[in-house]
């Protein structure tokens, strides 16, 4: 009996898939063949710094397996003793490489003609054109050239100038908004801090000064489709909808109603014209202001690096430095992101971790005091404020610790007259870092220096060897944040445990730099570092000063372990988000 045409189609279809199969598993074999040196070997059915490794990051792969996303340092690296593991991307074979070695890590920051940015998962960002987080080489340096000056000292004491104003207005609107006899306030962190972050942002790098309370209204002002704090907020939620979502089926939807999704989609869209819309507002009066000789008087020098490059020749002799139309608002927008959401995720874990840590909290407390004994200036006030506001390099310098009793500190701490805010900051930042991994291209053949080691009965790691891994071209390399950050070999045994003291640099000890990459690092690190860290400390030390912060009152019976299970969790997403940032205020006497 002849065959069908569905039989015949069926056949060969079969044949065809089997085919693919087959040259996927051979070339998975070819590449693991590559990978014998280096432990591991693992097949990964994902792409882990793809959006799709993000959107499934909670759930997989699974604990255990190379790839998980909360997996840190015990349950990979030391499951196979090696500070650098293998797998391979099974749609691609390409070899992936994870490292939590502080010295092949630098080598990956430093080498950049070798290790290259992968741009194409910053595709996401890209919304609305190329801009400095997503391009790499001559385009990258274009980038950073037009932005790198505004991040200087006169900007940061802006930073600091604004942060005391914002923050002020916070709390002021936290008394007038939930007034109560125990004079206790229940405090979102994550709505809170976003807000408070946005608002410093906007101010100290785009000139967009606006009150915590005029904030807080959400009427879209005339012309706009939503307020500015909504719009950014709205865009921010549909990113990853946008980066998931084909082009073809974005215009699709807009020609034929899908239900849950065409709604979903002319949100996302709804959400990115609107803030396309109030970022060229503001681009319009730098304009403005720049063509009418005043841009020496602008505070926000962010925004008039930007503009005055977007208003520059393309042709002439500042050409290096010009930025299109579609390069100066995807700019705008991604430093209104990192300005904002990265520090306020941040924050939302260090005080957190005040309320789980009284002890620690108490020395951040003193520390504000010393530096404000009077009680912090007015947000209505500052320009007549005669005190340490005045200078805020003084005002840094005087978040030190002062000399006590050592052995009157927990865990038997010994520090004397060193930043301890700060060193807060930084632990939560080495625990928590806003972002777990990121991702290189190999462009030339390589080695890097990896370490081998042992685990005793108590769960130490011993016998520490170093050697070499050879990479070849076209590979991947992961930089494994989270496994560096808990990497015993640099931190210690107790690098799981909060302890802000890893930071403070005393006469036998100084902090394993090359092992701290929360801003990144090499010629790539964080061109905000330093305006983050000022805007952070300041809120820190703002917030201590004014409150006690307590974990809420219906986990306050539960064990350390468990308030820290439910307080310190977090999903995946463009940074780390936490998912109960919640404490209780209670105002200083």
């Amino acid at each position: 009996m002849p065959l069908s045409l569905g039989e015949v189609v069926a056949g060969l279809s079969t044949a065809w898939v089997v085919q693919a199969l087959l040259q996927k598993y051979l070339a998975v074999k070819a590449a693991q063949s590559q990978l014998r040196v280096c432990p591991g070997g693992s097949l990964l059915w994902l792409h882990p710094f793809r959006t799709f490794a993000l959107v499934l990051g909670p759930i997989f792969p699974l604990k255990g397996r190379m790839g998980y996303y909360y997996a840190a340092f015990s349950s990979v690296f030391k499951q196979y003793g090696s500070t650098c593991l293998s797998s391979i991307t099974f749609w691609n074979a390409i070899p992936t490489f994870w490292v939590s070695d502080a010295d092949a890590i630098k080598a990956v920051h430093t080498g950049r003609a070798v290790f290259t940015k992968d741009v194409e998962a910053y595709e996401t960002l890209n919304i609305y054109g190329e801009n400095i987080v997503g391009t790499e080489g001559a385009e990258w340096k274009r980038h950073r050239s037009v932005a790198n000056s505004a991040f200087n000292e006169t900007n940061n004491a802006l930073v600091w100038r604004e942060t005391i104003r914002v923050v002020g207005e916070w709390f002021a609107e936290l008394g007038e908004s939930k007034p109560n006899p125990e004079r206790t306030f229940s405090v979102d962190l994550v709505k809170d801090l976003t807000q408070v972050a946005l608002l410093v942002i906007s101010a100290a790098g785009f000139g967009r000064r606006v009150s915590y309370k005029d904030d807080l209204n959400t009427e879209p002002p005339p012309g706009h489709k939503l307020a500015f704090r909504p719009a950014v907020t709205s865009t921010l939620h549909h990113v990853i909808t946008k980066a998931i979502t084909p082009t073809w089926l974005f215009n699709f939807s807009d020609r034929v109603h899908i239900p849950l999704i065409t709604p979903l989609l002319n949100e996302a869209r709804d959400s990115f014209d609107a803030l396309r819309a109030h970022m060229m507002e503001v681009i319009s009066l730098a304009r403005a202001w720049i063509a009418g000789g005043k841009s020496e008087t602008m505070d926000a020098a962010l925004l008039r690096n930007l503009v005055e490059a977007n208003m520059s020749h393309s042709d002439g002799l500042d050409s290096h430095r010009h930025l299109s139309d579609d390069e100066l608002l995807s700019d705008t927008f991604t430093f209104l992101l990192a300005g904002h959401e990265t520090s306020a995720h941040s924050l939302c874990f260090s005080i957190i971790l005040l309320a789980l840590y009284p002890d620690f909290q108490q020395r951040v407390y003193e520390e504000a005091l010393r530096l404000w004994p009077d009680g912090v200036p007015s947000p209505t006030n500052l320009s007549a404020f005669q005190g340490p506001i005045q200078s805020y390099k003084e005002s840094m310098a005087s978040l030190v610790i002062v000399p006590v009793n050592p052995f009157s500190l927990p865990h038997e701490i010994h520090v004397n007259f060193q930043e301890y805010t700060t060193a807060v900051f930084y632990e939560t930042l080495r625990l928590f870092p806003p972002v777990a991994r990121l991702a290189k291209h190999v462009q030339l053949d390589t080695r890097l220096s990896a370490r081998r080691f042992q685990t005793n009965a108590k769960g130490e790691v011993t016998n520490v060897e170093k050697y070499d891994v050879p990479i070849k071209t076209g590979s991947i390399v992961i930089i494994d944040i989270l496994g560096l950050h808990n990497n015993p070999i640099h931190w210690g045994e107790d690098a799981a445990n909060f302890k802000p003291e890893r930071f403070i640099d005393t006469d036998t000890y100084r902090w394993p730099r090359d092992a701290f990459n929360a801003f990144s690092g090499g010629p790539r690190s964080c061109i905000g570092q330093r305006f983050s860290v000022t805007e952070s400390t300041c809120i820190l030390a703002l917030v201590a000063r004014n409150y006690e912060v307590r974990v809420p009152d219906e986990l306050r019976n539960k064990s350390l372990d468990e308030q820290k299970r439910i307080l310190l969790a977090w999903t995946p997403g463009i940074t780390i988000t936490p998912k109960n940032a919640r404490v209780t205020f209670i105002p200083r006497s």
